[in-house]
């Protein structure tokens, strides 16, 4: 068996080499102040008030839908009344059978006035 000899640490002036890369990078300083308090986020930990909010969001989403229903369903009535109106003045007829151009000839007018306003 050998003696164990001291090895040589080198220069004693020099400052130590470290072989892994992130003792080498340098790093940010802590400046983060200990007697400043975060401010607290508002959630809602009891279940009454989330319960709450729920609710609150339900009846948003409900009277949302009850617009966008009755949006809807006064176009489908506006549409309706158009169509039935058109479908009036097209079907009428004299009294032998034969259509009636005057009021096609003013349905085709008023066509025409909508497209120039758009």
């Amino acid at each position: 068996m050998k003696p164990k000899t001291q090895k040589s640490q080198g220069n004693p002036n020099k400052k130590p080499t470290f072989s892994h890369a992130k003792a080498t990078q340098w790093q940010k300083p802590n400046y983060k102040q200990k007697g400043k308090p975060k401010p607290k986020t508002d959630k809602p930990n009891k279940p009454e008030v989330r319960q709450m909010i729920r609710q609150q969001n339900a009846a948003k989403a409900e009277a949302e839908r009850q617009q966008v229903r009755a949006e809807k369903e006064a176009r489908i009535k506006a549409y309706k009344k158009q169509r039935l109106e058109k479908t009036k003045a097209i079907s009428k007829r004299t009294q032998r059978g034969q259509p009636l151009m005057k009021d096609r000839m003013q349905l085709l007018l008023k066509q025409i006035e909508e497209m120039k306003q758009r």
